[in-house]
């Protein structure tokens, strides 16, 4: 017995030995991906632009000093408009934003995943790993989707995931248990968890539980230290933000209408086989390391990285990408290659060896890597030669829409943009120029567009279903908050049932002032007086 425990500590002193030139690797390759997202200073989109103009509203109250949760309301967490915020305030482009913002938290994971991975990752499972990881937060496309599928559509999912596979992959056992290892493992165990609280609260919930799990599985020095850190970081953001119980209605509030567990019966299953595959390699990689060695421990950690990450998934609009699986995977493989290297009882055999082990989880991750890295090639190709159609709306001109084999995508995206230009011109027509805008029910890009102060107290994500419905909703004097003007459109089926939830309170408290092919414009009733806007007399000039 202490022969074994001194040949794994031999094993551990080895490992540790080369691990400075594979974070080097590590963090070299986020800073290459950073700079590709970032410097073409453009995004290139197929897809997904009502999507993008609601991030980019939120990115523009914070400009104009509004605060998340605060002074408008979002499912979603603060960081996820305070990234491209910071993109803007950095490059002053729209258009340059979202990947600029991303290539700065890009940074930042690089620099976690190049601690994490090598410190307790054999460098054959650590570097495809971090290529994976970083490829996946990099490429803007929704994890699942082919790969013209360009868009930032829910990047906030991917910096979710990214971060949670880091975390979960801390619980193989460090190489280095001192003082400097420990102090590193608690800041990175920290900013994971801080990040997916502040992105999105599913993944925040599932990092809080994963540092409960990692207390109960005997990881209690970094999980403690992290989860002291992170309570204590809370509270001082929440001094500063005082945001944090108006998020927790509107995170509240989503879950109440799109439920706990979402979809019907036979979505879910459907969800489940769509992510079969990687159940069954996952799966094999654990039943291989029981094989050899079983303990609870490890048990309960695999079966909570196959169901969280399973809710997680059913949580998103995302058809596969469950990469609690794939991190799963690699805390397996570590703990097959650290038993076959203690010579532990079972002997390594011609089909389990360490080769094998490290082939088959390279292939696990093969086809992501190279999927993400043709996307992010193709990004950057469309920026750099300028392809594809700048959007015709005002500040708005460094988002390019392309055609990238992706005709139905572009056609629906071209006659989108038509609508918002036609809105534009119905604005710009009006007797008094609008002071503030709320759109019914699309995202709201006019605002932006010219550059009005936002409204106070709306709400950016209005999807039916899946952040309010008939019973869970927003007050309509607060969602309309102090907009003087609101936008309907009425092409495509019209305002549908946010229209029907909402409209009597329009028709109370406001006019039509225009109507157009897609849009009908109504504008406040003067106030106190009731008299219809159009009516109204103009307001004197001030001298």
């Amino acid at each position: 017995m202490a022969s074994a425990a001194t040949h794994s500590r031999g094993v551990l002193e080895r490992e540790r030995s080369g691990s400075r030139a594979p974070a080097l690797l590590i963090f070299g390759l986020g800073v290459v991906l950073a700079l590709l997202l970032a410097l073409p200073g453009e995004t290139i989109a197929t897809r997904g632009l009502e999507d993008l103009f609601s991030i980019l509203d939120g990115a523009h109250r914070i400009a104009w000093g509004q605060v998340p949760n605060h002074d408008f309301h979002s499912a979603l967490g603060p960081l996820v408009y305070y990234l491209p915020a910071l993109g803007l305030a950095l490059s002053g482009s729209y258009g340059a934003a979202l990947p600029l913002g991303m290539a700065l938290l890009l940074v930042v994971v690089a620099g976690i995943a190049a601690h994490v991975l090598t410190s307790r990752l054999h460098v054959a499972l650590a570097l495809p790993f971090a290529a994976f990881l970083l490829l996946v937060l990099a490429v803007p496309m929704h994890l699942g989707e082919g790969v013209t599928a360009l868009s930032f559509l829910f990047f906030y999912n991917r910096i979710g995931w990214v971060c949670l596979a880091l975390l979960l992959v801390m619980y193989v056992e460090p190489r280095d248990n001192s003082g400097r290892g420990l102090a590193l493992d608690i800041a990175c165990a920290s900013v994971l968890v801080l990040v997916m609280v502040y992105s999105r609260a599913t993944y925040g919930m599932v990092g809080g539980a994963s540092l409960l799990l990692m207390l109960i599985t005997g990881r209690w020095r970094w999980a403690g230290g992290a989860l002291v850190v992170v309570l204590l970081a809370g509270g001082l953001i929440e001094l500063v933000w005082h945001g944090s119980a108006s998020n927790a209605r509107d995170v509240l509030m989503a879950f109440e209408t799109g439920g706990w567990w979402r979809g019907t019966p036979g979505s879910k299953i459907d969800l489940l086989l769509g992510n079969l595959a990687d159940y069954l390699l996952f799966g094999l990689l654990v039943g291989l390391l029981f094989w050899r060695r079983f303990n609870w421990r490890d048990a309960l950690f695999f079966l909570f990285c196959a169901v969280a990450g399973y809710w997680l998934i059913n949580q998103n609009e995302q058809r596969w990408g469950i990469l609690t699986l794939h991190a799963g995977a690699a805390v397996a493989a570590q703990y097959l290659l650290r038993s076959m290297a203690a010579r532990g009882p079972r002997p390594v055999g011609a089909v389990v060896n360490p080769p094998g082990v490290k082939l088959y989880f390279a292939a696990l991750l093969l086809p992501t890597i190279v999927h993400c890295s043709l996307a992010l090639l193709l990004h950057d190709g469309t920026a750099v030669v300028n392809g594809g159609q700048a959007l015709p709306i005002p500040r708005l001109e460094g988002v390019r829409l392309a055609n990238l084999w992706t005709t139905g995508d572009f056609n629906g995206s071209t006659w989108y943009v038509g609508t918002i230009t036609d809105g534009l011109a119905a604005l710009q027509s009006l007797p008094e120029p609008a002071q503030n805008v709320q759109v019914l029910n699309t995202p709201n890009p006019f605002s932006l567009a010219l550059d009005l102060p936002p409204s106070v107290g709306d709400k950016l994500d209005l999807r039916w279903n899946v952040t309010l419905n008939q019973v869970h909703h927003p007050a309509p004097a607060e969602l309309f908050g102090d907009a003087d003007v609101v936008m309907e459109r009425t092409s495509a089926g019209g305002s549908g049932p946010i229209g029907q939830l909402y409209l009597p309170y329009v028709t109370e408290h406001y006019s039509p002032v225009a109507q157009t092919a897609n849009w009908r414009v109504f504008h406040r009733n003067p106030a106190d007086t009731g008299i219809p806007a159009a009516a109204a007399a103009p307001a004197p000039l001030v001298p």
